[in-house]
């Protein structure tokens, strides 16, 4: 075994809750379950494969799965070896996976065999690829699963230091390219044991997870193991699904973005599945309607934490907590900074609202390959999230995403005010406001609503012109099915600009 380095890195937290958990109950995913040992044992044999490769601390291992018990042991392997995991989500296009393999040097590619392959690239380098069975059966010429997890087992624990590289998560990739986000083993101790504390993870948990695991997901299970508690997982979040295995397992804590909860809202009925056990639902990604936050906490009860935080600090920077949603003051709040973080905005008197910086021992290390990137974002260890807002006796307030900020007459409008007031109508179920390019004022405010009742865009308007200044209503409102969204569960408003741009508003 390699000499054990100085301070914990979430390595040896997770390696040693799982022996610690032995017998108990660890994940259930289906029909299969799957015990602490049984992660233990079968993470054991991968990394041994994986070793015989020739690959070991700082290898680079892309993870490509759908929510699966295979994710899982793939993450603890990469653990075992000092490795680098990359997680990518399984929603990505071939293009942006393509990009992602051959900016982070990937050397071996785990994926299921129904997912795209990624897209060609010339001259990449050599991955090894490792084909996982679904609706289709491991990829020719490539390993199989089987294979791999029936190999002797590793023949010694590598040991991480805390600042070998750990993570390579990548950005959503609004604008550009996705950067590589590069965390450590040691920030990532940190970062785990705020997911415990700040997240209300307890022993006893039933953590029922339908989100993806390569973003958020991914370190509340890692706390729901460090814990000791069983996690269920689903491949995707289905109301009656979610609602079935709620009552199935007696589920406690659960994690959702707001459109996730606003179709479980529409799907609690007098004859829906018992959820009475959920006492922890966390909820992040966008902020959440205050008439729909007020319907949940009226049918789930004080249940709600709210988080805020990016790829760069991980879920952790800001959390309303279930006594602050009793508050009706702080439902338009973030919350404040959790007890590991430290949060300023940069306001002046002419303008109150500021930039969101955060300082925390669990922040990025850089971006990959990046330092003009990693230089414009942090100074002096503060972190420039690209968010503003202000606070409020140390509640924040955000107030919109500094790129989606829209200048119309040369005056600045936040679409999370405009989106707040049109969410008051009574026919509208969801919204998204957007800039798009005018010749008049530069850009013209625009809404995309999706009615739950009738109305029309003059009627909206109207109803818009008694809440906001006059400048901030929208010129043009657009009606839709559905908001496109993400793969992260976000509304994608950069495409809808893209489409918008394309064909041009309509009424």
């Amino acid at each position: 075994m390699d000499t054990v380095t100085a301070g914990p890195t979430s390595a040896s937290l997770l390696i040693g809750a799982i022996r610690r958990h032995g017998a108990r109950t660890a994940l259930v995913v289906g029909e299969q379950t799957l015990t602490y040992a049984d992660l233990d044992v079968l993470s054991d044999r991968l990394a041994g494969y994986l070793s015989r490769q020739g690959l070991g601390r700082g290898a680079r291992i892309a993870l490509h799965l759908r929510n699966s018990s295979e994710y899982v042991v793939a993450e603890l392997a990469i653990l075992k070896l000092a490795a680098v995991r990359i997680p990518l989500n399984e929603l990505m296009g071939r293009p942006e996976l393509a990009y992602c393999l051959r900016h982070a040097d990937a050397q071996v590619l785990i994926a299921h065999a129904g997912l795209p392959q990624p897209e060609a690239i010339n001259n990449s380098p050599a991955v090894l690829r490792i084909s996982v069975p679904d609706d289709m059966p491991a990829r020719p010429g490539e390993i199989a699963w089987n294979e791999a997890i029936f190999a002797a087992p590793l023949e010694a624990l590598i040991v991480a230091a805390p600042d070998d590289t750990a993570i390579l998560a990548y950005t959503g990739g609004t604008t550009g390219h996705p950067k590589g986000v590069r965390h450590v083993y040691g920030r990532m101790a940190i970062n785990l044991l705020a997911h415990v504390v700040c997240g209300d993870v307890r022993s006893d948990e039933v953590m029922l997870l339908t989100t993806p695991l390569p973003h958020s997901a991914g370190y509340h299970m890692a706390a729901c193991l460090l814990q000791g508690g069983v996690t269920v997982l689903q491949p995707r979040f289905e109301a009656k699904g979610f609602l079935d295995a709620c009552a199935r397992y007696r589920a406690t804590w659960t994690f959702a973005v707001p459109t996730m909860l606003y179709r479980l809202l529409d799907a609690i009925g007098e004859d829906a599945p018992d959820v009475s056990s959920l006492r922890t639902v966390v909820y992040g990604a966008a902020p959440m309607s205050r008439p729909r936050l007020e319907e949940a906490l009226s049918k789930l009860g004080p249940v709600f934490l709210q988080i805020y935080g990016q790829t760069e600090c991980p879920n952790f920077i800001t959390s309303l907590s279930k006594d602050d949603h009793l508050n009706p003051a702080l439902l338009a709040s973030c919350g404040r900074a959790v007890p590991f973080v430290e949060v300023r905005t940069a306001p002046s008197a002419e303008a109150p609202v500021g930039e969101v910086e955060v300082r925390s021992p669990y922040l990025l290390r850089e971006y990959f390959k990046d330092a003009d990137a990693t230089a414009a974002a942090v100074d002096d260890g503060w972190l420039r999230t690209g968010d503003l807002g202000y606070l409020d006796n140390g509640y924040l307030f955000l107030v919109d995403r500094a790129k989606d900020m829209i200048i119309t007459g040369g005056m600045n409008v936040y679409s999370s005010e405009v989106e707040t007031a049109l969410r008051q109508h009574e026919a509208v179920r969801e919204v998204a406001v957007i800039g798009l390019p005018d010749a008049d004022w530069g850009e013209a405010v625009t809404a995309v609503v999706v009615r739950e009742g009738e109305t029309s865009s003059a009627a909206l308007r109207a109803f818009a012109k008694n809440l906001l200044s006059a400048y901030k209503v929208p010129k043009t409102i657009v009606f839709a099915d559905d908001l496109p969204l993400t793969t992260y569960g976000k509304v994608d408003k950069k495409r809808l600009r893209q489409e918008l741009t394309d064909v041009g508003p309509r009424s």
